[in-house]
């Protein structure tokens, strides 16, 4: 062979072949967060039950909700500064609690305390997580160890609930109610 041989070397191929797949994949995944960034920029922030909202929609599911404020009131002397109205519900397994706040930021303390709550003494590596962030909400769903667990907050409203895994369509239908099931907003709007 001559000095100027044709023959090129054999890993050039492979490390192009190795870099266009990377460069691909790093592009999807790039293109995968800006569209999920941008739709959370875009989205509609999910509107706050009130109080009677909630309370109709444990009364439709068959519950007896109660109004247990005066004890957050009584067990925290700093709630009255806080707390509007704390609407709850214990049958069986089920245990239901809807806060509703004069500010935001009460309501997100509320979700962490119950999301802490729930990952610390529920989560293993069987598991079913689910979980949505937004502007004005953040809802988590927790179904492990045949226990089922939900913390949300939605602006100036928190919900703690858990039942047993085989209970959970009843909190999850009193939640679809006031449309805390799903991301989005999809109450009707008034005109």
């Amino acid at each position: 062979m001559g000095k100027y041989s044709k023959r090129k070397p054999a890993y050039t191929s492979s490390v192009s072949t190795k870099s266009i797949i990377l460069a691909f994949i790093f592009v999807i995944i790039f293109v995968v967060f800006i569209i999920l960034w941008l739709s959370a920029l875009f989205s509609e922030p999910k509107t706050p039950a009130t109080a009677d909202e909630v309370w109709a929609a444990i009364e439709e599911q068959g519950y007896k909700p109660e109004d247990i404020t005066d004890r957050y009131y009584k067990n925290d002397s700093d709630a009255f500064l806080s707390l509007v109205k704390c609407i709850a519900f214990k049958e069986n397994d089920i245990e239901f609690q809807f806060f509703e706040f004069n500010n935001k930021d009460s309501a997100i303390d509320i979700y962490g305390q119950a999301y802490h709550n729930i990952r610390v003494t529920h989560n293993s590596w069987q598991k079913m997580e689910t979980s949505y962030e937004n502007k004005n909400y953040s809802l988590y769903f927790l179904d492990s160890h045949g226990k089922y667990n939900v913390s949300i907050f939605v602006e100036n409203t928190a919900i703690y609930a858990y039942c047993n895994s085989e209970n959970k369509y009843e909190i999850n239908k009193i939640l679809d109610k006031i449309d805390y099931l799903t991301s989005g907003n999809n109450k009707e709007k008034s005109e």
